[in-house]
């Protein structure tokens, strides 16, 4: 949720739309699941929750909406016109006993806590935060935009990221590792997460605390991670998984649907360690059931 200062009948005027229902005033622009009455959210399908304002394609009667022809384009209107993105002059906030080493660059607006050490070539974008005790690795890089596109009629459309990043107290991020902007809400990793080398969080990302990750591992935007969840090398998450706490996911696997606090995954699909297991013992046989198959055939 990032604060605004504007009104229903403004955001229609700058989306080009019209006002279906009460004027109203905006203080926010929130995610639709945590809209609530003087926010504004895009919608497109399903419950349109509690929003104050609303972006949409049809009116909703007994709300107050904005119709627009696209909801999300819409949006993009609105927070490039009233929550530009932030500039690279001003002032951010390091903690004396933090050790920041040469070429890192740490943005306004940021704020790293005690006792954290940023080496060589860190970098962070305007509105991160890092908290106490934390190591960050050389070349690792916060606060970069989400990756979202909005496809229209004249091509991919960036969707602006104006939410931040922000890392709890005894993270460790190994070297070139980078985490995502959120798009209206905060990326972020909680106390005690590890990040190996070479790891990516996306976008709206939660990180549960001491989450371990090993290297190259992708985690694409909106995942949920589980406290003490391991995930090991390699691993991809498709967008919007959710892994429960404790989980384990086998390197080199690749995650597509919910794993349920506890278990141990692998593979690509990934399925439950026991499944999986069978399923690479049989494998092994498809040579000789072919050769089988063919002989008797």
């Amino acid at each position: 949720m990032r604060p605004l200062d504007t009104s229903a009948a403004a955001v229609a005027a700058l989306t080009a739309g019209v006002l279906a229902g009460p004027d109203r005033p905006v203080a926010a622009v929130a995610p639709l699941d945590r809209a609530g009455p003087e926010a504004l959210a895009f919608h497109e399908r399903g419950d349109p929750g509690a929003a104050g304002v609303l972006l949409t394609r049809a009116a909703i009667p007994g709300r107050t909406c904005v119709v627009v022809a696209d909801p999300l384009a819409a949006l993009v209107d609105v927070l490039r016109a009233l929550l530009p993105e932030p500039g690279w002059d001003g002032m951010a906030e390091v903690h004396p006993s933090a050790v920041v080493h040469p070429g890192v660059v740490v943005a306004p607006g940021c704020v790293v806590g005690p006792e954290t050490v940023l080496y060589p070539n860190v970098v962070l974008y305007p509105g991160t935060r890092v908290g106490a005790r934390c190591r960050i690795h050389a070349g690792t890089v916060l606060g970069a935009d989400g990756f979202r596109y909005h496809p229209t009629a004249r091509g991919p459309l960036k969707v602006p990221h104006v939410g931040g990043v922000v890392l709890g107290d005894e993270v460790e991020l190994g070297a070139l590792c980078t985490v995502d902007r959120g798009f209206l809400d905060d990326t972020r990793l909680g106390d005690g997460c590890k990040l190996d080398d070479q790891v990516h969080v996306g976008h709206n990302c939660t990180l549960g605390r001491y989450v371990v990750v090993a290297a190259q591992t992708g985690i694409s935007g909106s995942c949920r991670i589980g406290d003490g969840a391991l995930l090991g090398g390699q691993v991809g998450l498709a967008d919007h998984t959710v892994v429960g706490a404790g989980a384990r996911i086998g390197a080199q696997s690749g995650v597509h649907g919910a794993i349920p606090a506890g278990e141990t995954w692998l593979g690509t699909p990934a399925l439950p360690i026991t499944t999986m297991r069978r399923v690479y013992a049989l494998t092994r046989d498809l040579p000789a059931m072919w050769r089988s198959w063919r002989r008797d055939g």
